[in-house]
């Protein structure tokens, strides 16, 4: 039974998808392909070097563009189902191109992923394109820090996260205006809060 994937070759710049490709194909294909489980592809994002590419290609009988930094092997999420382009993974991109006023990051002090957020942001901030703070969210049980990142005048939106976040309760209307803090516009704040109610509340 051929199974859904999807390759997604990433900007060295941004480390966001610059080319995705969707093809079908029996995960047991791929796996020995790849010359790995099965439950590796359904477990985890797969970087895929050349030799690799190469073979998956050859499989499928499919030519791949040549890639300019990582390539990345997934199966498709129900996030890539939503009408709208979601910003996760594409942050930096977004606000290069002026589309995102703002984002965040959440994680552990001296993580590699984090550490490589902050290397693709460090140029634009150099350069004043971009804005940074860094707050500690947590010390215990280990360090946390909260990575924010807003264009040029929109600064005002890192202490209204915090505000936000440090809220009693957590309603419709919170996620209303993260959405909104985050850059999404009115309509697909409003999309993403019906699909929560439907996703909480069960059908009667």
């Amino acid at each position: 039974m051929a199974e859904t994937f999807l390759l997604k070759f990433l900007s060295p710049e941004t480390g966001c998808s610059a080319h995705e490709m969707r093809f079908e194909a029996p995960i047991e294909a791929v796996a020995a392909t790849l010359e790995i489980e099965t439950s590796e592809i359904v477990e985890h994002l797969l970087y895929l070097g050349k030799s690799e590419l190469d073979a998956l290609s050859l499989m499928l009988a499919l030519a791949f563009p040549e890639p300019d930094g990582e390539v990345v092997l997934t199966q498709p999420h129900w996030i890539d189902n939503t009408p709208y382009l979601v910003h996760t993974n594409f942050e930096l991109a977004l606000m290069l191109d002026g589309r995102k006023p703002f984002a965040v990051f959440l994680d552990e002090d001296g993580s590699e992923i984090l550490k490589e957020i902050r290397a693709r942001f460090r140029p634009h901030i150099v350069a004043g394109v971009i804005v940074e703070r860094v707050e500690i969210f947590a010390e215990e049980p280990f360090r946390l820090l909260h990575v924010f990142y807003a264009l040029p005048s929109e600064e005002w939106r890192f202490d209204a996260y915090i505000a936000l976040t440090r809220e009693a309760r957590w309603t419709d209307e919170s996620e209303y205006r993260l959405g909104r803090l985050l850059g999404y516009t009115e309509d697909q704040c409003r999309w993403w809060m019906a699909q929560r109610r439907e996703a909480i509340v069960p059908p009667a």
